[in-house]
C-alpha cells in the first residue's frame, strides 16, 4: 500500500463533515417550516400558508378562506407568528380583491393612514364608511386595537384584508 497523504486525507474528511452538515441543515430548516406552515393552516380560516426563510428572517405568506373570522383569526396568527419567530412586519396576507375592492381601498387607505398619525380614529372610520356606501359596499368591518387597524371588506365573490401597524414597523423591502 502506497503512502497516504495526510493533508489530501484531512481535506477529504474536512469536505465530506462540512456537506454533511450542510445537507442536514437543509433538511432540518425544511422540514421545520413544512411543520410551522401546517401549524398555520390548522388556524380556522386558514386556506393556504407559506413559511420562508430570508436572509432578514422568516416570512409567513397567508391565504385566507373568504369566510373567515378575520379579527379572532388574525389574533391566533399573531400568537403562532411570534412562536414561530415571525415579525408582525413578515406576514403577507393573500386575498381575493379585484377591481372594485381595489379601488375602494386605494380610495380609503388615505383616511386610514390619517387617522393612525392624528389618532382621530372616529374621523376615520366616518370618512371610510361615507366612501364605502358611495361604492355600495356595505360588507365591511374596520376595527382599531392596541397594535393595528384593521380593515375587512367584502363585496360579491371579492374578498379584502388588510392590517395597518399602529407603530413605526420596518417593511421587508427596505434596508435596515
Amino acid at each position: 500500500m502506497g503512502k497516504i497523504n495526510l493533508l489530501v486525507l484531512t481535506a477529504v474528511a474536512v469536505i465530506s463533515l462540512a456537506l454533511l452538515l450542510f445537507g442536514q441543515h437543509f433538511l432540518f430548516n425544511n422540514h421545520t417550516l413544512r411543520n410551522w406552515e401546517a401549524r398555520f393552516t390548522d388556524i380556522p380560516g386558514v386556506a393556504a400558508a407559506a413559511v420562508d426563510s430570508t436572509p432578514r428572517g422568516l416570512t409567513l405568506t397567508l391565504k385566507l378562506a373568504g369566510d373567515v373570522e378575520f379579527r379572532e383569526t388574525f389574533h391566533q396568527l399573531l400568537d403562532l407568528a411570534v412562536e414561530a419567530g415571525v415579525s408582525p412586519a413578515a406576514i403577507i396576507l393573500e386575498d381575493t380583491r379585484g377591481p372594485v375592492l381595489s379601488q375602494a381601498f386605494y380610495d380609503i387607505h388615505y383616511a386610514v393612514e390619517e387617522g393612525l398619525a392624528t389618532g382621530r380614529f372616529q374621523l376615520m372610520a366616518d370618512t371610510v364608511r361615507r366612501a364605502l356606501a358611495v361604492r355600495g359596499i356595505d360588507d365591511y368591518q374596520l376595527w382599531v386595537d392596541q397594535q393595528f387597524v384593521y380593515l375587512e371588506m367584502h363585496y360579491g365573490s371579492e374578498h379584502l384584508y388588510h392590517v395597518f401597524p399602529r407603530w413605526d414597523l420596518k417593511p421587508l423591502g427596505n434596508a435596515v
